[in-house]
């Protein structure tokens, strides 16, 4: 049996690492060029969930300067109003995942807020605290969503 040389195992060597880099090299190309993709269409839904959920809390923040009394009535909110604010929770629950349990609780807070708005709340002061409940909620979600951005992380 031949002894093998030196120059076998080189030989050897360099067809391994060719082939290890036939295969690998189209696998950390594809990843790459995924986060290349995705990153972008994640920071533009990032951007556009700021701007749907600042345009519905700032019509709510509108409602509660508009209350008087400290109350909130359904008579102050007129019907092209409350029809914009139910276009943007429907645009919230497209945007956002049902599996997420963050998301689910800004869905759940933003239908809070606009069952009291159509059926009135009696305290504004409860009305306020439960807008910012959604901005915190609001924050937490884009805090996380900017962190997977940030890393790639598709």
């Amino acid at each position: 049996m031949p002894e093998l040389e030196v120059k076998d195992y080189i030989t050897f060597l360099a067809m391994l690492i060719s082939l290890v880099a036939v295969i690998i090299g189209p696998i950390i190309t594809l990843k790459v060029a995924k986060r290349q993709i995705v990153s972008p269409i994640r920071q533009k839904w990032i951007d556009e969930l700021r701007e749907v959920v600042s345009e519905y809390l700032s019509e709510c923040q509108q409602l509660i300067i508009l209350g008087k009394d400290g109350m909130l009535n359904s008579e102050q909110t007129d019907e092209s109003l409350f029809t914009r604010l139910l276009y943007l929770e429907q645009k919230l629950r497209l945007m956002l995942n049902p599996k997420e349990d963050n998301h689910n609780r800004l869905l759940e807070i933003i239908r809070t807020l606009t069952e009291d708005i159509h059926h009135g709340h009696s305290n504004l002061l409860e009305f306020g605290a439960t807008v910012r409940e959604a901005t915190e909620a609001t924050q937490a979600i884009l805090k996380q969503e900017w962190i997977r951005v940030k890393h790639g992380d598709i």
